[in-house]
């Protein structure tokens, strides 16, 4: 059973392993049943990990098990999987993680723990209601799956752009592109980071703190730093509407009021600021303002019903006020009529 001439191979050596699996995983005929695809060797040659292994003999690198583990591989739809999309970061974590593994490469070893303050891992461990962690990217979203690589300088902008479609067709429509296309900079990480990419707020506006607009641009810059003061206040003007909008909404139904309509311009104002928000890539003052100042159009009627709703309550109050008052009077003119009759 264990003979050579019967294709028992023994224990595979690291360096031997992706080609053999490749035996099967490559063969179209063979994997034609499955319905899975065969380029995974292919593209494994590419990466870093297959271009240290076969071209250096390096065995420290990843292989077909070192991800996939030897006997208890799992469809990759399997939450038990190791490749399982939620498994993904722990699975290269054991690997990249690891100090004494990374040593020799001279690599960091802290993109697990910053992954999982990113707000990308918050969503793929199920920290933040309502979003889907399957949507959210892992390792392989951004580095690819065999093909693993670091993405490149030029790289970058299409990478997140295979998720952020919207931001990137903004990005490459204001200056900053044509910077990155000149001289290689900015791109999306250098203001949004890679691994802890934390949810983007007005303040990275302000300062000079890292990703932050000082960080390239002088204060004093009123052309450059300026165009993003003003792009800062559009919006948070319009956020303190949207604000309001949610009160006048709450109070419209607190008051027993229809709030369909109410509800729908509330979204839409709610929409324009989304679109606002990524066409802060454009750098265009104008682009975002036009949409937070429609954002602010569509709040202002809000505001109308919400202080319509107001002066009907205090009518209310008023007319209840008097109508108790009434009462109290009726009832005191008739209880002194009582004793009145009584004492006859």
């Amino acid at each position: 059973a264990k003979a050579k001439a019967a294709g028992y191979i023994g224990k595979s050596r690291i360096e031997d392993i992706p080609a053999l699996c490749a035996k099967c995983h490559a063969d179209i005929k063979k994997m034609r049943q499955y319905n899975i695809r065969t380029d995974q060797y292919a593209e494994y040659l590419t990466s870093v990990h297959g271009r240290l292994l076969i071209e250096k003999g390096d065995t420290r690198v990843a292989t077909c098990v070192s991800c996939h583990s030897t006997h208890e591989i799992r469809r990759k739809s399997d939450p038990l999987a190791t490749v399982y999309h939620t498994n993904v970061p722990e699975t290269c974590g054991r690997c990249h993680s690891n100090q004494a593994r990374m040593q020799p490469y001279n690599i960091p070893t802290n993109q697990l723990a910053l992954y999982k303050e990113s707000y990308h891992g918050q969503i793929l461990y199920g920290k933040i209601p309502d979003k889907n962690p399957a949507l959210a990217p892992n390792c392989a979203t951004c580095h690819g799956i065999h093909g693993a690589t670091p993405p490149g300088v030029s790289e970058v902008p299409n990478v997140c752009g295979n998720c952020h479609s919207v931001t990137a067709n903004a990005f490459k429509e204001g200056p900053h592109y044509i910077a990155l296309e000149e001289a290689g900079a900015p791109r999306c990480v250098d203001c949004h980071s890679n691994h802890k990419i934390i949810f983007p707020s007005l303040a990275m506006f302000d300062g000079s703190e890292e990703g932050h607009c000082g960080m390239c641009h002088s204060e004093d810059d009123a052309r450059s730093y300026g165009k993003g003061q003003e792009i800062k206040k559009a919006l948070a003007t319009a956020l303190k509407a949207i604000e309001q909008g949610e009160e006048g909404v709450k109070e419209a139904e607190s008051a027993g009021r229809n709030i369909d309509d109410l509800s729908t311009n509330l979204e839409k104002a709610h929409n324009d600021i989304v679109q606002a928000t990524t066409l802060i890539h454009t750098l265009n003052p104008k682009t975002v303002g036009d949409l937070t100042q429609s954002a602010i159009v569509k709040i202002e009627g809000i505001s109308q019903v919400a202080e319509q709703v107001r002066n009907d309550l205090r009518i209310r109050k008023r007319a209840l006020a008097f109508f108790i008052a009434w009462i109290f009077l009726a009832a005191g003119l008739l209880y002194f009529k009582h004793r009145s009759l009584t004492k006859e």
